[in-house]
Formats: C-alpha cells, structure tokens, sequence
C-alpha cells in the first residue's frame, strides 16, 4: 500500500492539472478550481478513512466533523447568541469527531468495502449532494467537485494496487488484488449495502444534464491551448511589463516607495 504522503503529493498534482485544465478552457472559475482541487485532494485520501488508528484517518475525521459542525451551525436562526452558536458547533464537533468516528471504525474493516469502486460512486454522489443543498452551487458545479472526489478516490486505488504489484521488486504482495475491487466477497452485507446506498443517493443527486452539457459537449475544450502558439510566458511577461511601465512616477508613488 502508498504512504499517505505519496497519496497526498499524486492527488495534489492530479487534481491542480485538472483543475488547471478546465480554467484555461474557461469551465472553471478561480473559486470553483479551488474547490474542484480540494475536493480531488480529499478524494484521495478517502479510500483510508476507514485504518482504525492511522493519523492521516484522525485528520480528515477531524476535518469533516468542522465543516459539518459549520453547517449545522449555519442553518441555525440568527437570534442565537455567538455563546449558543458556539456551543451547537461545539457539541456537533463532539458527536461526528468521537461518536460517529467510533460507531465507522466498529463496522468498517481496513481495506473492506471502503476501499473499493463502489465507495467511490458513493463518495461521488454524497459530495455532490452536500455541496448542492447546504452551499448552492450550481448543478454542473457539484457534480464536477463530486466527480473530483470520485477521481481521486479511484487514483488512490490504482496507486495503492501498482504498488502492491511490486514490478521493480520480488514480484506481486499479497496484498495484489485488495485494492482495486468492486466487491468484498468476505463480507456481502457491507458489499450490497455500498451498492444500495450509491444507488439511492444517485436517485437524490440533482440534474446531471448541465454537467454533461458544460463538461462533455463537443465544444467545451474548443477554446483551451495546451500549449502556447509562440515563446513561452509571453503574456505574462507582457501584463508585468504593462504594468510597470504604467506605474506612478510621482511624489506619492516616491513616499509609497
């Protein structure tokens, strides 16, 4: 199995080429790269969630216990006074940090069903739903961050199964085979159960039509250059120029100085 930093540092590098790629094909905006990086990142580290005692596990519990504590604290009315506001964020922190991420590690095995494709469709439609209910974003907008989660959760399990394979070593681990799998045949339950609950978040999920429209068309990508048509960085050389030939000469821009 990847260490978490080698997890880290290829769902980093995945998810900013990605994202990078639909900003230059203006079918991102600055915000929504931010956002579509962060949640490739987190899908990265996802398939782990369910190591029992593992820090990068710690971590990211911790994590989703602030935002849902946000959330929670959010829908709340505003005649509450900071004091209560606090103390509902607190005790919401409290219940989804220790409660819920004891009652997950008793009926989660590492390496179970977690760590499967299946997850990674929940994961995908989960996201997707949290993002459109409690912050609005646009349909074609969750979807895509969802689908940034579904792909770095799927790099995750590529990346642990290469390894596992051991091409510049002694040959296949014993671990070969565990990581990329559709389905946990020692245990059914937690298999059909996965299959279920993707499948009932997908009925939930909103219109995917306007991120097949946006993403998929056949003129999306029409406007994105690869590679630049002449020498390289020429307008950003171009725009510090501008700007430094435009700067003020004045008494204030020396007192500025």
């Amino acid at each position: 199995m990847a260490e978490f930093k080698t997890h880290l540092t290829v769902s980093s590098l995945c998810s900013s080429a990605a994202a990078t790629f639909l900003l230059a094909a203006c079918l991102a905006t600055p915000d929504e790269v931010l956002l579509f990086f962060v949640m490739g990142v987190v899908g990265g580290l996802l398939p782990d969630i369910d190591s029992d005692s593992s820090l990068p596990v710690r971590l990211l519990f911790t994590f989703i216990a602030t935002v849902i504590s946000f959330l929670i604290m959010f829908n709340q009315g505003a005649d509450n006074s900071a004091a209560e506001l606090f103390l509902i964020w607190l005790g919401s922190f409290f219940v989804v940090k220790f409660l819920f991420f004891s009652m997950f590690t008793r009926i989660t095995v590492h390496r179970g069903i977690i760590h499967s494709v299946p997850a990674s469709f929940f994961f995908w439609f989960l996201t997707t739903l949290i993002l459109y209910h409690f912050f609005s974003f646009s349909k074609h907008t969750v979807w895509m961050a969802g689908f940034f989660v579904f792909a770095g959760f799927i790099i995750h399990l590529l990346l642990d199964e290469l390894v596992s394979l051991d091409l510049f070593g002694n040959g296949p681990k014993r671990s070969s085979g565990t990581a990329f799998k559709f389905a946990n045949a020692k245990d059914l339950k937690s298999t059909l159960a996965v299959y279920g609950l993707a499948a009932l978040l997908f009925v939930a999920t909103p219109d995917y039509t306007p991120f097949v429209r946006t993403y998929f068309s056949a003129d999306s990508f029409a406007s994105l250059k690869v590679f630049p048509d002449g020498g390289w960085f020429t307008h950003l050389y171009r725009t510090y120029l501008s700007r430094w030939q435009t700067k003020p000469t004045g008494p204030l821009s020396q007192i500025d100085s």
